[in-house]
Order: C-alpha cells, then structure tokens, then sequence
C-alpha cells in the first residue's frame, strides 16, 4: 500500500472517530418536535426530560424557551411569557409519525406516539388535553371565537373527560 492510500485510511479512520460520539449519543439527546401549529422544536434530552428551543423561521427565537406538559395523556408543548402561563391554552400537542418523534418519557429512549399524537398511553384524558386537542389547528393563543368557542367545549368535557365531536381526537 503506498504512502498516499495509508494518508487517506488514517484521516478516514480519524474521521470516524470523531464522529463516533455523536453516534452513540446525539440520536438520544438531540431531537427536533414539532406542534399541531407547525411550529418546529430543537429539543436536548436527558435523563431529566427535554429543554426545547424554537428552531427559527423569522430570524428570531422565543424568550424565554418553550417547555413541555405531560401532565395528562397528550404530551405539548408550551409557550411561556404573558399574563396567563398557568392555561393549557397556552400549550398545542406535539404531532409525530412514530415514538421516535415524541419527547422520552420514564428514562425511556422514545415516547409514544398514538393516533398522530405524542401521548403518556398509562394516563387518562384530562380537561387541560382536551383544551390543547380542542385548540389544536387554530393558531396560537385563546382570542379568536373559534378559540373562544373551542376552549369552552374543552372545559366541559365532563368526567370522565370525551373530547367533543369539533376537536382533534386522540
């Protein structure tokens, strides 16, 4: 073997070791979400859960980043800031085509994806889902009378909790 072709097995083998780490681990811990909005998600997860950022489409990112709920069965995403945090009205599902596309849940590598949906399988459907499915598709924010309308189907639906007929089903 000549001088040339040893050069080019060394700096190929070099190559593949640098880029060695990021195959263990960057497939695990960095992912990339995304809403019932359209809104994409760079996401950094470990052990603790996801820290989100918006990956920009106007040159500009949210401040402060987005966080994730999962305190029901529907697993989203929300916007913080402004006078209301506290309202899943603020929050729209995260939207998948496979468990590798939802946010890892219980040390686990994926989360589940279900009819579209990131969702927590084990827990029940929750007032605060249904307002994210019944929100699910019109924009963010609470204020349009479609969302008015949406939100209130939302809060009313019942015990144990139906997602009404105009919403997105689980």
């Amino acid at each position: 073997m000549g001088t040339r072709c040893r050069r080019r097995t060394w700096t190929l083998i070099r190559a593949g070791a640098a880029l060695l780490p990021c195959a263990l681990g960057c497939s695990r811990n960095e992912r990339t979400f995304q809403d019932t909005e359209g809104q994409r998600y760079a996401a950094h997860c470990g052990d603790n859960g996801c820290t989100l950022s918006v990956q920009p489409t106007t040159g500009s990112a949210a401040s402060p980043p987005p966080s994730l709920r999962a305190t029901g069965r529907i697993v989203g995403v929300c916007k913080q800031g402004g006078a209301r945090t506290d309202t899943p009205a603020q929050c729209r599902p995260l939207v998948c085509q496979g468990d590798k596309d939802c946010p890892p849940a219980h040390r686990l590598e994926h989360g589940a994806c279900v009819n579209g949906l990131c969702t927590e399988p084990a827990n029940a459907i929750s007032v605060p889902d249904a307002v994210m499915l019944c929100l699910s598709g019109t924009g963010w924010g609470e204020g349009t009378p479609a969302q008015v309308e949406r939100y209130a189907l939302a809060l009313n639906c019942g015990s144990p909790c139906r997602i009404p007929s105009p919403c997105r089903q689980p």
